[in-house]
């Protein structure tokens, strides 16, 4: 009976975790264009780049070069919103990146949080850069779960064994090991 209990208990904790806050918005504008799975553009001109997630990339001139579900995750914003839709912005510490792109968090006018969307559909990998780690929690939680169910991306997942890792292993990867020892460095963590 404690098991079950306890069991139940977790997966309530689960469910609750699972839903970001309600925050209050910043600004609201008129969606112009959806650009990809993060990126869109409002009324004034301006690129909003939406915080937390990183979706793939679309190649603009040969869609055909786009990574793996790019263009998925552009359709699950176009089933969400349209060109002339209301989107309501929330700011965290850092409002724009080094590309000039406003940085915000996204919610559609019935408050869907369109980062929580791509990360619980498997589209999007959870992404903290600098301060703007509002949403961490219920991101993490959201791509955890996506990635256990085997959604989107996740479908054929495998981490990079930390033991094979080379040189040519470049970039964000997800690796599977055991640490042994953490260093601090001036470029950031170094793992042995």
């Amino acid at each position: 009976m404690y098991l079950l209990l306890s069991f139940f208990c977790l997966c309530i904790s689960l469910s609750t975790f699972a839903a970001c806050p309600n925050v209050a918005t910043d600004k609201t504008v008129v969606l112009q264009k959806i650009n990809d799975g993060d990126t869109v553009t409002i009324d004034n001109g301006q690129l909003v780049r939406f915080i937390g997630i990183d979706t793939p990339e679309i190649n603009h001139r040969d869609k055909s070069k786009s990574q793996p579900f790019a263009l998925q995750a552009k359709q699950l914003l176009e089933k969400k919103v349209q060109v002339g839709d209301k989107l309501h912005l929330v700011f965290d510490q850092t409002r724009y990146d080094k590309y000039g792109r406003l940085l915000a968090y996204t919610f559609t006018d019935n408050g869907d949080n369109l980062s929580l969307l791509q990360l619980q559909s498997g589209l999007a990998k959870h992404w903290v850069i600098g301060d703007n780690d509002f949403f961490w929690q219920c991101f993490q939680i959201a791509e955890q779960q996506a990635r256990l169910s085997r959604k989107g991306g996740w479908a054929d997942f495998k981490p990079l064994f930390a033991a094979k890792l080379s040189s040519k292993n470049t970039g964000y990867q997800y690796v599977s090991g055991e640490i042994s020892a953490l260093k601090v460095t001036s470029k950031g963590l170094q793992f042995t």
